[in-house]
């Protein structure tokens, strides 16, 4: 007899056990349902939002486009310098720096491919903006290396006027004539 109530007793716990997960499934499962509407409504809210974003990216990107094309180089004050180097025996060209009005404007340090490039006939982009019409001081320095003068340096300078149509300037690099160091000069295309 005793051991017919505490079977009875083990199953009644087990039942109540078995009733009381049953109860906290179902409220699981009202409290995940809930959660799952309110992940629902939040990932919802997300996507408008990204797609706010996403919407301004765009504005951005066509207001960027439209400053670009008002921005654009008028041919008026158009400024181009082009690099040029003649084959130089014991020379390596490591840098060029232009200054307008003593600001600096552009620095270039070559690598030995654009050398190579460059050797063989090539020019290089120094500089291509708008400057301000009027008249400008063009100051090109250049740096490199020659056998006994591992810090070699040339400087020369030209005045320009803009605003009255395109400039082209090419600053060429050449042997020297009367000496062993290679010389630096400035052009104006017309």
């Amino acid at each position: 007899m005793k051991i017919i109530r505490v079977a009875r007793r083990r199953f009644a716990f087990f039942l109540l056990g078995f009733v009381g997960l049953g109860c906290l499934t179902s409220a699981s499962m009202v409290a995940l349902a809930e959660e799952t509407a309110s992940g629902a409504a939040r990932f919802a809210q997300l996507d408008a939002d990204t797609e706010q974003v996403l919407n301004e990216v765009a504005a951005l990107g066509a207001e960027m486009a439209a400053l670009e094309e008002a921005r654009e180089l008028s041919p008026k004050t158009q400024l181009l310098v082009l690099v040029s180097v003649d084959a130089i025996p014991f020379f390596q060209l490591d840098a060029i720096q232009l200054q307008i009005d003593e600001h600096t404007a552009s620095f270039h340090q070559y690598t030995p491919r654009e050398l190579a490039a460059l050797q063989q006939g090539g020019s290089h982009r120094l500089f291509w903006d708008n400057v301000p019409a009027g008249r400008h001081q063009l100051t090109v320095s250049m740096m490199g290396r020659v056998p006994k003068d591992p810090d070699f340096q040339r400087e020369i300078a030209m005045v320009t006027i803009t605003g009255v149509g395109r400039r082209v300037v090419e600053v060429r690099i050449s042997p020297g004539k009367s000496q062993p160091f290679p010389e630096l000069a400035l052009k104006e295309w017309k």
